[in-house]
C-alpha cells in the first residue's frame, strides 16, 4: 500500500536569471557574437570540471554534466550588454556551488539510508543473539515449576479490544524465534507466551489441557473475542490439536512449518541408534535434529557460509550474512543444550514430537478454525502445506520457496503484515472490512514504496492537478477531511497501474488511506495450489476490497475515503479505439449509495495509463484462434467475477487482455474535478431521474478532465519518456510540466 515538483526550468538562483532578462531589455544594446565568449567559457568549464572530478564519484560527474547543461543555457542568453557579464558569472558560480551541494547531499543521503538499513538488521540480530545467551543462561538455572504463561515486555501496550494471541513453544528453544515478532504483533494483539522450563517433561497432552483451560476461561469472560494460536514446528502441532478439540470455538491458527511429517519419521538410522546406545557420555545424536526444526541444520549452514565468496553480489552477501547469524545462534543454543541435556531428555522430546504429530495427523478432519500457514521451501514442509491445504476447509497458505528453514528468523517474513495482508485479522467472529482494517505501519509503507512505488514514479512521473474553489486548475491534491465520507470516481486506465499511484499520493501527502474497490482478481487468492505472497497481499494490506455494492455501503457508513472505477474489467482491458472512453454500466448505484451516506463525490480523470501499450488484436480476435482461444476462454471463465448478476454489463466479457506491444512509459496526469456534495440534497435519494442526472454529471466532469489533460499534455516538454528520464536522472527530482 508517497512530492512536490518544480514548475520551472530555471537554474538555482532563478531570481537572478529573471533579473538578467530584465537587464537585457533595459540595456537594449547591440548583442556581442557568441564566439567572443567561447574561449572564456571553455576555460571556465575546464576549471569547474577539474574541481568536480577532484571531489570524485558518480555524483560529481553528474554535477559536471548538469552544470554543462546550465552553462549551455546561459550561453544562449549571452546576447546582453557588457554591463550584464558580471551577472552571468555570478549565476554560473551559484549554479556550480548549488549543484556540488546537491550532489554531495544526495550521495550522503543514499549512503546514510543504506547504512541505517544495514545497521538496523544487524542490531536486530545482535539483540536476538543476546536474548539467546540470556535465555539459555536462565533456562539452565530454571529447574522448578510447571509450564506457565507470561506477557513479554516487548508486547506491552496492545490496543483496546484487541484479540488474544497465545504463542505456543516449539520443542527446543521455547519460543525464542517468536521474540523477533512480538513487538509488531503487540500492535494487533494481546500477546501471551507459554514458557516451558528447560528441564520440564510435561507431556504434550498435559500442555494441551493447560492451554485449553486458558482458552475456555477467556471465552467465558469475553465470548465474542477471537483467540489466535501461533506456533512453529511442535507448537504448530499443539495449535492444530487444540483447534480439533474445540471445533465450536472462534479460533484462528497461525502455523509456521508444522511438524506433521514427524509422524513415523525415523530420526536416527539403525546405525546411529546403536552408536548412541553404546557411546558413553550425555550427548545425544538426536539433538541436531531437534534444533533443525526451528533454526535449520548447523552442518548445512556452516557449509553455506564457507562456500559463499565474500566478493559475491549484494543478494548473495545478504544470504551469507543471514547464514552466519543462524550459525552463531545455533552454536549458542547447542553449546548449552549439549552440556546440560541428557540422552534421555532428548529422546523424550523426540518421542513427544512424534506422538503429537501422530495425533494431529489423525484429527485434521476435526479442525474447523481459520488457518494461516507459513511454509518454507524445504521439501517436507511443502508436502505438509499441500496436505493441510487439501484437508482444512479454511486454510490460507503462503510459501517461501527461497527459504529452507528458520522462517521466523528471516527479516523478510513479517508475520504481523501477513496476518493483515491475508485478511486473517479480526476482533470478532466475522470480519468487518472497515472496523477490522488496520492501516499500514511506517515500515510497511516504506517497504511498499521501495518495492512498487519507486519504480512506478520513475516510469510514469505522475503529476496531479485539482480544480480549486475558484474553479481554476492548480497543481496538487485536494485536501481530504473525514467530516463526510469521500468517494473518488474515475476512469479505469489500461490494467489500472495508476491505482497504486493515487493511493500512495494521498498516503504520502496527507497520511490519508484511500480504500480501493477493486476486481476480485486483485483482492482474492485466485491460485488453487500453494501461493507465494504477491500483489494480492499488497493490495489488501493497503486497503483494497472486492468491488461489491455491500462493500461500498460499509465503507461509506464508516466515513472512509473510497476509490471506485465503475468501468471495471471492460474499461481496464480495452479494445482498439477505446482509449480514454468511459464504458460504464447503466445503473447509477454508486450515486444512490453516496447520497444515502452524505458522501462527497470527487470525479478524477487519469491520462497516460492507456498509452503504454499498442493494441494489435482485441479480445474477440484472440479468442478466435483455434485451440488456444478455447483454452484462454476457459481460463477467463475460471477467474473470479465482479458484479455477479449485473445484467447491465456484458456477461460474456472475458477476463482477458488484448494482444499488444508495450511502448515507452508515458507520463501520467491526474485531474481532480469539482467536488459534488451529496449531503446538500438528501431528498434526491428516491428521485430516479435526479440520480441519473447526477450520474451523468459525474461522467461529464471526468470526460471534461480527460479532454483537458489530453490537450494540455501537448505543452509538456517532458511528456515523452526519454527526455523525462534524462532530466530526472540528472536532477534527481520530477521533471516540470505544463502550467495549468
Amino acid at each position: 500500500m508517497l512530492s512536490s515538483w518544480s514548475s520551472s526550468l530555471a537554474i538555482p538562483g532563478s531570481s537572478s536569471r529573471c533579473t538578467l532578462q530584465q537587464q537585457n531589455v533595459v540595456a537594449g544594446s547591440t548583442t556581442p557574437p557568441l564566439a567572443v565568449a567561447a574561449a572564456d567559457t571553455a576555460r571556465r568549464r575546464r576549471r569547474r570540471s577539474e574541481g568536480f572530478m577532484s571531489i570524485g564519484g558518480t555524483g560529481a560527474k553528474r554535477a559536471e554534466i548538469e552544470l554543462d547543461q546550465k552553462l549551455h543555457e546561459s550561453d544562449q542568453l549571452v546576447q546582453v550588454s557588457s554591463a550584464s557579464k558580471d551577472s552571468i558569472k555570478q549565476i554560473r558560480r551559484d549554479a556550480g556551488v548549488a549543484l556540488l551541494n546537491k550532489s554531495a547531499a544526495t550521495a550522503q543521503t543514499s549512503v546514510k539510508q543504506s547504512l541505517d538499513d544495514t545497521a538496523a538488521v544487524w542490531r536486530t540480530r545482535e539483540w536476538l543473539l543476546d536474548e539467546a545467551r540470556d535465555f539459555m543462561a536462565q533456562a539452565v538455572d530454571d529447574r522448578g515449576g510447571p509450564p506457565r504463561w507470561y506477557c513479554p515486555v516487548e508486547a506491552a501496550g496492545f490496543p483496546e479490544n484487541a484479540p488474544l494471541l497465545l504463542c505456543l513453544p516449539d520443542i527446543i528453544s521455547n519460543g525464542l524465534s517468536i521474540k523477533l515478532h512480538q513487538q509488531k504483533l503487540a500492535r494487533l494483539f494481546e500477546v501471551r507466551c507459554l514458557h516451558v522450563p528447560f528441564y520440564d517433561q510435561t507431556p504434550y497432552d498435559s500442555l494441551l489441557e493447560q492451554v485449553e483451560a486458558v482458552i475456555q476461561e477467556e471465552q467465558s469472560f469475553q465470548p465474542n473475542r477471537t483467540i489466535y494460536l501461533m506456533g512453529q514446528g511442535y507448537g504448530a502441532l499443539l495449535a492444530l490439536l487444540l483447534a480439533a478439540h474445540n471445533p465450536d470455538l472462534d479460533l484462528v491458527l497461525v502455523l509456521v512449518d508444522p511438524a506433521i511429517w514427524c509422524d513415523g519419521y525415523q530420526v536416527l538410522s539403525p546405525f546411529q541408534s546403536l552408536l548412541e546406545a553404546v557411546t558413553p557420555g550425555p550427548i545425544s545424536l538426536s539433538l541436531p535434529f531437534l534444533f533443525s526444526l526451528t533454526f535449520g541444520d548447523l552442518a548445512s549452514l556452516t557449509k553455506a557460509v564457507n562456500m559463499m565468496d565474500s566478493s559475491s553480489g549484494p543478494q548473495l552477501k545478504q544470504v551469507q550474512q543471514r547464514a552466519v547469524f543462524l550459525k552463531d545462534l545455533l552454536q549458542i543454543l547447542t553449546s548449552t543444550a549439549t552440556a546440560r541435556w541428557s540422552k534421555a531428555q532428548c529422546q523424550w522430546k523426540v518421542k513427544q514430537l512424534q506422538l503429537a504429530a501422530y495425533s494431529a495427523n489423525r484429527q485434521l478432519g476435526e479442525v474447523k478454525a481459520d488457518v494461516l500457514l507459513l511454509a518454507s521451501g524445504k521439501e517436507q514442509n511443502v508436502t505438509v502445506a499441500k496436505k493441510l491445504k487439501q484437508f482444512l476447509p479454511s486454510c490460507t497458505v503462503r510459501i517461501f520457496k527461497n527459504s529452507n528453514s528458520a522462517l521466523l528468523l528471516d527479516e523478510r517474513v513479517q508475520v504481523s503484515s501477513l496476518i493483515k495482508a491475508t485478511n486473517m485479522y479480526r476482533v470478532s467472529k466475522y470480519r468487518d472490512i472497515a472496523l477490522d482494517y488496520l492501516p499500514p505501519t511506517e515500515d510497511e509503507v516504506k517497504t511498499f514504496h521501495e518495492s512498487h512505488i519507486r519504480i512506478l514514479k520513475q516510469l510514469f512521473s505522475p503529476i496531479f492537478f485539482t480544480v480549486g474553489k475558484d474553479s481554476k486548475m492548480k497543481r496538487g491534491l485536494p485536501q481530504i477531511t473525514k467530516e463526510h465520507p469521500i468517494l473518488f470516481i474515475g476512469n479505469h486506465t489500461f490494467v489500472g497501474l495508476d491505482l497504486a499511484i493515487i493511493v500512495n499520493a494521498f498516503l504520502e501527502d496527507q497520511n490519508v488511506m484511500i480504500r480501493s474497490l477493486a476486481h476480485p482478481a486483485l483482492t482474492a487468492d485466485v491460485a488453487r495450489g500453494l501461493q507465494e505472497s504477491g500483489i494480492q497481499d499488497v493490495a489488501r494490506l493497503f486497503g483494497a476490497v472486492s468491488v461489491t455494492g455491500s462493500n461500498l455501503y460499509k465503507l461509506m457508513a464508516a466515513h472512509e475515503a473510497v476509490l471506485l472505477l465503475p468501468g471495471g474489467v471492460r474499461e481496464a482491458l480495452k479494445s482498439k479505439g477505446d482509449a480514454y472512453k468511459l464504458l460504464w454500466p447503466k445503473k447509477a448505484e454508486f450515486v444512490r449509495t453516496a447520497i444515502r451516506h452524505g458522501a462527497t463525490i470527487i470525479p478524477v480523470a487519469a491520462v497516460g495509463g492507456d498509452d503504454f501499450i499498442q493494441i494489435l488484436l482485441d479480445q474477440e480476435q484472440v479468442l478466435q484462434f483455434p485451440v488456444i482461444g478455447e483454452i484462454i476462454r476457459i481460463m477467463g471463465a475460471n477467474m473470479p467475477h465482479a458484479r455477479v448478476g449485473n445484467r447491465t454489463e456484458r456477461s460474456d466479457q472475458p477476463f482477458l487482455a488484448p494482444l499488444g506491444l508495450p511502448k515507452l512509459p508515458p507520463r501520467m496526469y491526474f485531474a481532480f474535478r469539482q467536488p459534488i456534495y451529496t449531503y446538500e440534497f438528501p431528498e434526491l435519494l428516491h428521485d430516479k431521474e435526479a440520480v441519473d442526472k447526477l450520474y451523468k454529471l459525474v461522467q461529464s466532469e471526468i470526460e471534461s478532465g480527460l479532454d483537458y489533460l489530453l490537450q494540455k499534455r501537448k505543452e509538456d516538454t517532458y511528456e515523452s519518456f526519454i527526455p523525462r528520464a534524462v532530466f530526472e536522472g540528472t536532477w534527481g527530482r520530477s521533471a516540470p510540466t505544463f502550467k495549468p
